[in-house]
């Protein structure tokens, strides 16, 4: 394996004036849907459904408001990347000592407490130091970020104690990134012994090992065997890599066959899987396997990852086709339900542009409704948390501590 190769998902296309064209979006007046749809579109990340917005009518500018006040954020700034972690983690038995040393950026420690395990058999732990090892290239590799330049960009849009607290986090992020680099630097990574322990686990049937491989190999045919091979025992990670690769050959018009398949395995691997139930739910949406749009179901779908806090189940309602089922109301309580999330920590380092999203949205919505509709919209937002809140918070890996 290369140090610090990173398995990418391409860009979806051939959806794109489908999604755009929903019933729920196109109903709304021309300037809420710009609105809305430039703010989903600065909380997407990569994935197999991320598309070009149109633009937005300009914010206000951060000039035009008071800077933020200094705010100290290094203990919420912990619980996001104590998220972030469990993510980098995600599917992986590993102890919650190793993820709170990564929170504050103790890489060696982490990596010294995860070799010891690797090198007695443990394959979740030798997977983790397979992902460490490229976070940590990643982290030092970065440049020098200049914190108060980014500030400086906020939206002046954004609640007076919001601006202050996305400053806050964008100035321990700083420190953080320093402190992680430091901690890389010092970690003992057995680079051999790790790739060697790697194959030698995937060779013997692990589907964990056997997916987490197969993001460096280059034989497309040896990668497409051990997915499948993985698949077949049913691991959710594997049946979700081949899900969208077959995903993307079709949007890209590169290969049809299998496409029946592909509902099928999303839906499999979204047993576990919030972001694969996601998915399952934006293809079906549209019709993208083969089979017709079936907005019900898709939003069924759709929601259930909402209800577990997956961070693009809250841009994607407002954007894909299965959100046409929910009201404005609905709607607005599932954003304001989101937001809380991300105040909560649950969206790890994507805090600041979840935020910005959120705010946007949220104000779009609300929008020449009055304070009956918004009032309505807050009690349904409190009902989501009180019945899914300690639920998402645990999935997404911010639940307070007890």
């Amino acid at each position: 394996m290369r140090a610090g190769s990173v398995y990418r998902i391409g860009t979806a296309s051939m959806f794109q004036r489908s999604i755009l064209s929903s019933e729920l979006v196109a109903a709304m007046p021309q300037h809420l849907r710009r609105s809305i749809l430039a703010a989903v579109a600065a909380a997407c990340c990569t994935s197999a459904w991320s598309i070009e917005a149109p633009k937005s009518e300009p914010a206000t500018t951060a000039s035009e408001a008071a800077p933020p006040a200094v705010v100290d954020e290094t203990a919420f700034y912990q619980t996001l990347r104590r998220s972030t972690q469990r993510r980098t983690l995600s599917g992986l038995r590993i102890p919650e000592d190793v993820i709170l040393s990564l929170a504050r950026g103790e890489a060696d420690i982490a990596v010294a407490n995860l070799s010891g395990a690797a090198v007695k058999g443990g394959n979740d732990e030798n997977i983790a130091l397979v992902r460490l090892q490229h976070w940590c290239n990643r982290v030092i590799s970065a440049p020098a970020a200049d914190p108060q330049a980014q500030i400086d960009k906020l939206d002046a849009g954004l609640p007076e104690d919001r601006r202050a607290r996305a400053a806050g986090v964008l100035r321990e992020e700083v420190r953080y990134r320093s402190a992680a680099a430091a901690g890389c630097r010092k970690a003992q990574f057995d680079y051999q012994g790790i790739e060697r322990r790697l194959r030698a686990a995937a060779e013997a049937g692990d589907p964990a090992s056997a997916t987490e491989l197969s993001q460096f190999l280059r034989d497309p045919a040896r990668k497409q065997a051990m997915l499948k091979a993985a698949a077949a025992k049913n691991f959710a990670p594997a049946l979700h890599a081949l899900a969208t690769q077959r995903l993307i050959a079709v949007q890209r018009n590169e290969n049809t066959e299998d496409v029946a398949s592909i509902r099928t395995m999303f839906k499999q691997a979204g047993r576990t899987l919030n972001k694969a139930k996601l998915e399952l739910a934006n293809c079906m949406a549209v019709g993208c396997d083969g089979y017709p749009a079936d907005g019900p179901a898709a939003a069924a779908f759709g929601l259930d990852a909402a209800r577990d806090g997956e961070p693009l189940a809250f841009p994607s309602m407002v954007r894909m086709g299965w959100g046409v089922r929910l009201t404005r109301t609905q709607l607005l309580a599932w954003q304001y339900f989101g937001d809380r999330l991300n105040e909560a920590g649950c969206n790890g380092d994507a805090y600041v542009s979840s935020l910005t999203a959120f705010n946007q949205t949220i104000k779009a919505l609300q929008q020449g409704q009055d304070e009956k509709f918004i009032a309505g919209a807050q009690q349904q937002a409190e009902d989501f948390w009180r019945d899914h809140g300690p639920r998402a918070q645990k999935e997404q890996g911010c639940m307070p501590p007890s």
